[in-house]
């Protein structure tokens, strides 16, 4: 069985209103998928298999002949995208919902860049995994000392 996880060292996801949008932290880049293709991925990323989604698929009413290969093709791209990446062997039910094939068994990774600038200066991209976020009190105008005075005052009040 072939499973996959969340490119968690670069990406960011949120799934709302069965639309997935995943984020590049590294680039700024965003990632926008349609109903069935964020249904796909929310069941990748919860623990399914990529045999069991395409069982759940082909079961499903209106299912075209062609559906591996799209799916094949669908995963393909996320991989490629570095969205996902391949994950030890899990077993977790698939659950799509019908509403995910109302526009049809296409699936849908579109790449955007509109929002790249707005996004790398965010300031998550000075997070630190020792220390978190810590943005250097010294550039708001405080020297060192001054910046530990005043918290010492805050911290007796």
């Amino acid at each position: 069985m072939t499973n996959y996880k969340l490119n968690e060292e670069k990406m960011f996801a949120d799934v709302t209103d069965g639309i997935a949008i995943i984020i590049n932290s590294e680039t700024g880049i965003y990632y926008g998928l349609n109903a069935l293709g964020s249904a796909v991925y929310e069941n990748l990323v919860n623990g399914a298999s990529v045999e069991d989604i395409l069982t759940a698929l082909k079961s499903m009413n209106g299912a075209p002949a062609d559906i591996e290969s799209k799916l094949s093709e669908f995963i393909k791209t996320m991989v490629n995208y570095e969205l996902i990446l391949e994950d030890s062997e899990s077993s977790s039910p698939v659950n799509i919902d019908a509403s995910a094939v109302e526009e049809g068994f296409e699936f849908t990774c579109a790449e955007y860049n509109d929002a790249q600038e707005l996004l790398l200066a965010d300031p998550i991209h000075e997070v630190k995994e020792e220390t978190g976020w810590t943005p250097e009190k010294d550039s708001i105008g405080y020297t060192k000392e001054e910046t530990a005075e005043r918290e010492k005052k805050i911290d007796e009040e």
